[in-house]
């Protein structure tokens, strides 16, 4: 393969990894853009602390704070909601525990509950 052929396989980074969070997302980009804390912050209109609160999942931007955030580090507004979701699903508790109480005061309301097996509560 001639020099065509490695301007071909040139390594390009992901945008984001599935198992990063938002804040990770915004720390590596800003990294990666060769941006301080403070440097992003100026260009959005926040503060450091606000980049920072950020970065450590703290809290998430506005919605005009995420749509600056998307034309500096050149990622689409639609991307940075992928993330966020990505986020918010990997943090819902998929298990639910109901206790017999519960089960009654439902079943009083005329709600069969059914266990994750697929059989009835009797």
């Amino acid at each position: 393969m001639g020099a065509a052929g490695n301007e071909e396989t040139r390594y390009r980074e992901p945008l984001w990894e599935e198992q990063m969070s938002f804040g990770q997302f915004i720390a590596k980009r800003r990294k990666y853009l060769r941006l301080t804390q403070e440097e992003l912050a100026d260009r959005i209109g926040v503060s450091k602390s606000a980049v920072a609160k950020w970065e450590t999942d703290g809290g998430l931007p506005d919605r005009d704070n995420l749509r600056r955030l998307s034309e500096i580090m050149n990622v689409s507004v639609d991307d940075l909601h992928r993330i966020i979701d990505n986020r918010e699903t990997e943090s819902i508790d998929r298990k639910i525990n109901i206790t017999p109480d519960v089960i009654a005061t439902l079943e009083s309301y005329g709600y069969q509950v059914i266990r994750p097996d697929g059989k009835k509560d009797e």
